[in-house]
């Protein structure tokens, strides 16, 4: 049994540590793979800035307008803009935009004259603006807006 034993050789050492190496350095690239496309996803973030927002009130006519830049890494694929008072069965003001990508602006405007005489020139109306991402994540931001004439 013994000389059955003898005759029978292993790899070299240099073979075994070249293949040691060479399982350690693929199970790290497997998982430096996998987390790092694991955090790129949990980072995206939806993210807005108002660059511009406006109520003015004219003579029997009320004109709001607004612009938006997409701040975050995350396509946003509408955004809903609700100004007024909204008391008392007052009706809001609206507005929609879409498909903005990272880094856009874009801007929206309207002018009404039925909801004019809602509006008080020097008041302040809240805004509530709601953003859909293009993965269906969603988010709120509140502000106010001073109306002017």
């Amino acid at each position: 049994m013994e000389r059955k034993m003898r005759n029978k050789r292993a790899i070299s050492p240099l073979i075994a540590t070249i293949i040691l190496i060479s399982i350690c350095i693929a199970g790290g690239l497997l998982i430096y793979t996998i987390f790092f496309s694991t955090i790129g996803t949990m980072s995206t973030t939806l993210s807005i800035e108002v660059v511009n927002l406006d109520l003015v009130k004219t003579t029997g006519r009320v004109t709001y307008s607004v612009s938006i830049k997409n701040t975050g890494n995350k396509h946003i694929s509408s955004i809903s803009i609700t100004i007024g008072p909204g008391e008392d069965g007052t009706t809001n003001l609206t507005l929609t935009l879409s498909d903005i990508v990272p880094g856009q602006v874009k801007s929206s405007s309207d002018s009404k004259t039925t909801e004019a005489a809602q509006f008080i020139a020097g008041k302040t109306y809240a805004v509530k603006i709601s953003v859909t991402g293009s993965d269906g994540s969603s988010m709120v931001k509140s502000m106010t807006v001073t109306c002017t004439s």
